[in-house]
């Protein structure tokens, strides 16, 4: 059974001043909204905390945040029961003004379980599980790039990546109606990350990395969708100058000086197109934007718009994986954003549930552009 764990909607004026920021954060473009990163993760009757953090808008003005691993249950004082155990995915459902309308997971509230799981978790001696990737709507159905894990080696790292999905959900009760695997563990770009509709293309990005590839490589691919099958018609890559049918000629974009993050977000913008990443490197902090005239690059315009200080102050966190939600650009013409926090010490996500929620914060789109 798939439903939504309602609780009471936190007002969130858009409009409204952002009432803080994190030291020494204002020498830096972008500020912390307080009000959006408090209403996105309440304490308790939803996702009390979660990474991923990635937006989906839907057809009626709300959007869909996609989830990796999350905590539901009640927050008390800063603090989660540690008898709370993660499940792996889940949906958050936000409103167009941004208040928090619910949680869409699997299992039941009492007993909850991850919104979908890869097909091998019931024959493997692994544990498999997803992480999200990004997707799109189309009428009642939600489809979704899914990257897929198991578990193959020890400890809290040893997560092994073995391919993407593509996942279709039911809206009218977020039941799972198939699992197509798209790419399986040789392909070496993480496809799925980003996906762009322009026209009838939809544009799907995924990083190449690995110690030949310094930095992380963003690269692009694209299909039509295909409305017979209701799946992805046949994928093109882009190879540097046109568009190949062989996913091996799929090249890096160019004009990237950072190494991109394993998730991003790429958004057409007044005619242009926006990149937003965080670097990719062990406590890296600083979230970059760029811009190109198409969406495959080349890029240009690098803009540090923010560093993230919590791994500064205290070295057990690390932040990762900013994400861009345009959908939310307010008034002002200020852009909604956000990074994940998360910790080295499992126990820390109990003591205090900050270290493992995402801030959101805005920037000007004039920043980002001129």
């Amino acid at each position: 059974m798939k439903l939504f764990g309602i609780c009471c909607s936190l007002p969130l004026l858009l409009a409204a001043a952002s009432c803080g920021s994190n030291s020494p954060a204002e020498s830096y473009p972008a500020h912390v909204d307080t009000d959006f990163t408090k209403s996105y993760s309440p304490d308790r009757g939803g996702v009390t905390g979660s990474d991923g953090t990635i937006s989906i808008l839907l057809d009626d003005g709300t959007s869909l945040f996609m989830t990796g691993d999350c905590f539901l249950g009640e927050v008390v004082d800063g603090k989660r029961d540690p008898s709370l155990q993660m499940i792996n995915n889940s949906l958050i459902h936000i409103a167009a003004d941004g208040s928090y309308l619910g949680a869409c997971y699997g299992g039941t509230k009492e007993a909850p379980a991850s919104l979908c799981t890869p097909l091998e978790a019931a024959t493997s001696q692994y544990t498999y599980w997803y992480w999200p990737g990004h997707g799109f709507q189309r009428g009642n159905t939600l489809y979704l790039f899914m990257t897929k894990f198991y578990q193959g080696g020890e400890g809290q790292w040893g997560f092994r990546f073995d391919g993407t999905d593509f996942v279709r959900i039911d809206m009218s009760d977020y039941s799972v109606m198939s699992i197509e695997e798209i790419y399986d563990n040789n392909c070496p770009i993480h496809w799925g990350h980003c996906v762009l509709k322009q026209g009838d293309w939809y544009y799907v990005y995924g990083t190449r990395s690995g110690a030949e590839y310094d930095p992380a490589q963003l690269c692009v691919s694209r299909a039509k969708f295909d409305e017979e099958t209701d799946r992805m018609g046949a994928y093109e890559y882009f190879d540097g100058k046109g568009w190949s049918s062989d996913p091996a000629a799929a090249a890096a974009c160019e004009g990237l000086d950072v190494s991109v993050s394993e998730q991003f977000s790429v958004f057409a913008y007044d005619g242009r197109y926006v990149l937003l990443t965080q670097r990719r490197a062990q406590q890296a902090g600083d979230i970059y934007s760029y811009v190109a005239d198409t969406p495959v690059g080349p890029w240009y315009n690098k803009k540090l718009l923010y560093a993230t200080t919590e791994q500064i102050e205290d070295p057990e966190l690390f932040t990762y994986n900013a994400m861009a939600h345009p959908q939310f650009i307010n008034d002002r013409g200020e852009l909604l954003f956000c990074y994940n926090i998360n910790s080295y010490n499992l126990q820390k996500p109990y003591l205090d549930v900050s270290t493992y929620r995402p801030v959101f914060l805005r920037v000007p789109m004039s920043v980002i552009l001129e």
